[in-house]
């Protein structure tokens, strides 16, 4: 490895880690090999190989093409994981599980942060009831394993899958500043899609009338988040806007003193990730701008706020 990449990686691997000796012992776990190992490699005294900046850059979510800068200015590389939710094998789980850590690495930080636009109701916060985690499970089956559709009520979880969303849902609550800016049709989306499943026998009755209540139970949680200002798991700051224009996708930003991380939401379950600090940058304005032209209902607009739910709980009762 050249000098170059070698001081690029070095220079990236310190942003994420506040000690050394917190790097040391992280390449140590992730490369298998000694402490002094690991020292020889750091002062170049022994090169890294391929596979070793490999498994660096995979454990740590660093982009190779960023170190190298082989894209142009207008062109930004992005990563995306593609994990089998309903049939996960060890790779799916270790994808999942090395973005737990990722999580954990920025939100122990004093100044972590966490930002998210969403069109639809964010999984970090349904993944608290296990009947939405079905629930999106059986919306990913259905558009990623097309020819092996399954209905609702036989979609079934794994228990380390479902210990992994569990702890998904908490570690987002643990960062010390949160924001979410909710479109209008948050569970307008949900709704439309039930309505569409039954009529193709995939949800059945019984299952809409479990989901009705999960919902509500859902909408009195988000309230009660708004109403109070923190999240009664973690005690944990959290704002929530209500965005006066329609939003597209679902955009969410990270950040810490040493890691700054942009993502974009795809395949319901998935999403396009980026670690380039200019897309970081874009990200942030983008939500921020919309939290320009959005309402801020926690602790305020008491009346936008009653109505706003109001208006979520109609839209439930349709089902």
């Amino acid at each position: 490895m050249d000098n170059q990449l070698h001081q690029a990686l070095l220079a990236e691997m310190q942003r994420r880690f506040t000690k050394s000796s917190e790097m040391v012992n992280a390449l140590s776990d992730i490369l298998l090999i000694e402490k002094g190992a690991v020292y020889r490699r750091l002062r170049q005294e022994v090169p890294f190989t391929f596979d070793e900046i490999s498994l660096i850059a995979k454990s740590l979510m660093i982009s190779l093409d960023n170190l190298i800068g082989i894209e142009g200015p207008k062109s930004i590389p992005f990563q995306m994981h593609l994990p089998d939710f309903i049939f996960p094998e060890d790779s799916d789980y270790h994808i999942l599980h090395t973005y737990l850590d990722f999580l954990r690495s920025i939100n122990r930080s004093e100044n972590s942060e966490v930002a998210i636009a969403s069109n639809a109701l964010p999984y970090d916060l349904a993944f608290k009831f296990p009947d939405l985690i079905q629930l999106y499970l059986f919306k990913w089956n259905f558009h990623y394993n097309s020819d092996n559709v399954i209905p609702f009520h036989d979609i079934a979880i794994y228990p380390e899958m479902k210990s992994i969303m569990t702890e998904y849902t908490m570690e987002m609550k643990k960062f010390c500043k949160v924001c979410y800016i909710f479109d209008n049709r948050l569970f307008r989306l949900f709704v439309d899609d039930i309505h569409y499943f039954n009529k193709i026998r995939l949800i059945e009755k019984e299952d809409i009338r479990k989901l009705k209540e999960i919902f509500f139970l859902m909408l009195d949680y988000l309230e009660k988040l708004a109403v109070t200002g923190h999240f009664e798991e973690t005690g944990n700051p959290v704002n929530l806007y209500i965005s006066d224009i329609d939003i597209t996708t679902s955009y969410t930003y990270l950040e810490s003193e040493n890691i700054h991380f942009s993502m974009v939401k795809t395949f319901i379950l998935s999403s396009i990730n980026s670690t380039n600090e200019n897309t970081f940058e874009r990200m942030k304005k983008w939500i921020h701008s919309l939290i320009k032209i959005s309402a801020l209902i926690t602790l305020t607009n008491e009346k936008q706020r009653v109505l706003y739910f109001e208006n979520q709980r109609k839209i439930v009762n349709e089902l």
